[in-house]
Parts: C-alpha cells; sequence; structure tokens
C-alpha cells in the first residue's frame, strides 16, 4: 500500500481556462480554447473543452481566468483541480482592451500555422515592394504629356 505522501510519478498537465460555471459546491466548470486545422477544408478553427475542476475554497467566479493541474480522478467526471486563479473576471481594465491583445496574439498563430516559414515582417517586405512596382506604373501614366493624349483622341474621331 502506497503512503498518501506518495511522490508524484510524472509531470502533470496544466491548462489554462476560463471558468463558465461556479454553481457546484466545491467544483468549476473551465472552458479551454485551443486552435486546430479542419482536415478537410484546412481553415484554422477554435475549439474548447470544458474540466470540471475541484475548487476547494469556492475562490473562483464565473469569467475568472484560471489555472488547473491534472490529479486522481475525484468524481465520476471530476479530474481537475485549482492551482490559481490568474486574473479576475474585473480586473482586464476596459471590455475591449483584452480582446484587442487576443485578437493580434490569435492572428498571428494563425498566419504562423497557415504559412509555415514564413514571417509577417517578410509579407510586409513583399506587399510594400508591390506597392511600390504599382505607385511606379501610376507615375509613369502621370508624366506622359498632356498634347499626346489630346492628339490621339483627334485621331480617332
Amino acid at each position: 500500500m502506497t503512503g498518501a505522501n506518495a511522490p508524484v510519478q510524472g509531470k502533470r498537465k496544466t491548462k489554462v481556462g476560463r471558468v463558465v460555471s461556479d454553481k457546484m459546491d466545491k467544483t468549476i466548470v473551465v472552458s479551454v480554447e485551443r486552435l486546430a486545422r479542419h482536415r478537410l477544408y484546412k481553415r484554422v478553427i477554435r475549439l474548447s473543452t470544458k474540466f470540471k475542476a475541484h475548487d476547494e475554497e469556492n475562490e473562483a467566479r464565473i469569467g475568472d481566468t484560471v489555472l488547473i493541474e491534472e490529479s486522481r480522478p475525484l468524481s465520476a467526471t471530476k479530474r481537475w483541480r485549482l492551482v490559481d486563479v490568474v486574473a479576475r473576471a474585473g480586473d482586464h481594465g476596459l471590455p475591449g482592451e483584452s480582446v484587442v491583445s487576443e485578437e493580434a496574439e490569435t492572428t498571428e498563430a494563425i498566419h504562423a500555422s497557415a504559412h509555415p516559414g514564413r514571417t509577417r515582417s517578410a509579407d510586409a517586405a513583399e506587399a510594400g515592394d508591390h506597392d511600390d512596382q504599382a505607385d511606379q506604373a501610376e507615375t509613369s501614366a502621370d508624366t506622359e504629356p498632356a498634347g499626346a493624349d489630346a492628339a490621339s483622341e483627334e485621331s480617332a474621331t
């Protein structure tokens, strides 16, 4: 028989997610989001998984960002326990600020998975080269003498 203070054999998995329910006593439901590529359409999609986690002091509230850790089965569906409340629901500042920063990170992750080996700076440099070529074509069309247009119009009539 093993003792209650037996060392943990391997490293336990941890996940960061958002609390979607805290209605049960000493239990929270945490939604963890991840990005994955669709097998057929090759589009990056956002998938979420819900985990039930043990919250001994009932400290987490709906909307909080929390860190959960894998543990032994605590009930029929509960296999995780709360480690830390990373951010409270009301501590994010203005509502749009966190969304904008998450959007930038998400956009970067989507770009990296859609175009492996390419960076945003290389894409921006290529786009700048194309813009320069288009600007040169426009300026060459603008530098034609005004009389040439008038002469071609008169000869066409």
